[in-house]
């Protein structure tokens, strides 16, 4: 029986590994889900990114502010923090929100923008491939319009994109008196 040296097994043991092997795993770039929160304004169906809204609350008691636009419902303790409570069907639509329990408040944080958004109802988070989005806009949808990137769309409806930093960029979101 030859007598092998370490060094020696240890070759023959590395060869062997190697001849086995399947290589090293080929880069493939992962594509994340576009995740967003799902609600509904005035009917319509909509998604924001999950990174613009920063927390889902029930409507808060809220004091009234005078001189303000009328799609400000006014102001709320949120914490210990005040935040403006708008009404978004009232400023998109005209018409204020039925407050039902149902009925839900989007906090954002955006740009030095930090305010309640008053919707319909929240569906949840919702999940879509990159490749289910498309940058057609809904004409049906009326002045929400020019808030929206696109649209999604899964077995059950289309789903518009709303977008929060459209909304605090604009002038009449802005100036609420």
């Amino acid at each position: 029986m030859p007598v092998t040296s370490p060094f020696k097994l240890l070759q023959t043991l590395e060869a062997s590994c190697r001849k086995n092997s399947s290589g090293l795993p080929v880069n493939q770039s992962i594509v994340d889900d576009w995740t967003g929160i799902g609600f509904k304004i005035n009917g319509i169906p909509m998604l924001t990114k999950m990174d613009e809204i920063n927390e889902i609350l029930p409507p808060p008691e809220t004091i009234r502010v005078p001189g303000v636009k009328h799609w400000v419902k006014g102001l709320a303790n949120i914490r210990g923090t005040l935040m403006p409570v708008l009404d978004m069907n009232s400023f998109l639509f005209g018409s204020d929100t039925e407050l039902r329990k149902e009925s839900r408040i989007l906090i954002i944080n955006k740009m030095g923008v930090v305010a309640g958004l008053l919707v319909d109802e929240v569906y949840g988070l919702r999940r879509f491939k990159p490749e289910e989005c498309r940058d057609e806009i809904d004409p049906e949808v009326g002045p929400v319009r020019d808030y929206l990137t696109g649209i999604f769309v899964d077995q059950v409806q289309r789903w518009n994109v709303f977008s929060v930093d459209k909304l605090v960029k604009t002038e009449q979101f802005i100036r609420v008196v």
